[in-house]
């Protein structure tokens, strides 16, 4: 089946910025929200980002136009039924995950694609919750979706190959590039960075260093963009912190463990960039 309607289920950071580039894209494009406030606060979310995109010179003010009227906000979630691409992105909770694609396995065409935004739940677990787990792949987006480049194309052992090089295909569509992984907790990205995200924070608890000493050792010694801390309030405190605690939980290794203090900032509501405070504090 072609993919030319796309129909992404929770429209957060992770899924509001995949609508946003599957519209930019040239796809028809229908996100999936629990309220109208969410669903009004997700379409104008969605709206400046691509108002910025144009404001920077990435595309002209007719492309501009031609993205905006790809989209469609709804609470509806039988919209799903009509779109040859599925995405679920909402938040990193198994029985939730569970819960959405299940929903949707029973609205959408046979021959539909289904995938997961997942960070950290094995595939396997989310794909058992449909009749068809050989038509699930993860398909996990890094933020912010419209800059970052690299998409995990994940699968398990029962994943239909055909599956796997579509989205491949669809990744490369929307100008990105796509890693194929195969199905464990983390996967490669996060397998990699929670760790390293979670040692500098115990590292500032323990007293190492104050915050920006560490982000500049990683910066100016390894050539980073940014260091643990900064990397920390991009992503959002709360999905770091959710993320190693899924990891944890799958591992029992000591090294995913969520440190006191991100779950301090986590309950006081400093979740980073997207609140104005976290690490660091951000202006308006």
């Amino acid at each position: 089946m072609e993919i030319t309607r796309v129909a992404v289920v929770g429209c957060g950071t992770m899924g509001g910025g995949i609508v946003q580039t599957a519209a930019r894209f040239g796809f028809a494009t229908v996100g999936i929200e629990t309220s109208t406030a969410a669903a009004t606060a997700a379409q104008e979310r969605i709206e400046a980002g691509l108002r910025a995109t144009a404001d920077r010179g990435k595309i002209t003010q007719d492309e501009l136009a031609q993205a905006l009227a790809r989209i469609t906000i709804t609470t509806d979630f039988a919209a799903v039924a009509d779109a040859d691409l599925v995405i679920e992105a909402v938040f990193e909770d198994v029985d939730l995950k569970k819960k959405v694609l299940a929903d949707i396995d029973a609205l959408v065409a046979p021959g539909a694609y289904i995938a997961s935004n997942t960070s950290t739940i094995p595939l396997v677990i989310l794909a058992a919750a449909t009749k068809r787990p050989e038509s699930v792949v993860g398909f996990h987006f890094f933020n912010p979706v419209p800059s970052m480049k690299l998409v995990e194309v994940i699968k398990t052992p029962v994943t239909e190959a055909a599956n796997v090089d579509v989205l491949v295909e669809f990744a490369k569509a929307l100008g990105k590039s796509p890693v194929v992984v195969n199905d464990v907790p983390g996967f490669i990205g996060n397998l990699l960075i929670v760790p390293y995200l979670v040692d500098a924070i115990r590292a500032f608890e323990r007293g190492v260093a104050d915050m920006e000493s560490i982000d500049d050792v990683i910066k100016l010694g390894f050539n980073h963009p940014m260091g643990p801390f900064a990397l920390s309030d991009l992503i959002g405190l709360d999905i770091v912190h959710d993320m190693a605690a899924s990891m944890y939980e799958e591992y029992k290794d000591p090294r995913y463990q969520p440190p006191t203090l991100l779950k301090q900032y986590v309950r006081l509501g400093w979740l980073g960039r997207k609140t104005g405070r976290g690490f660091y504090t951000y202006s308006s």
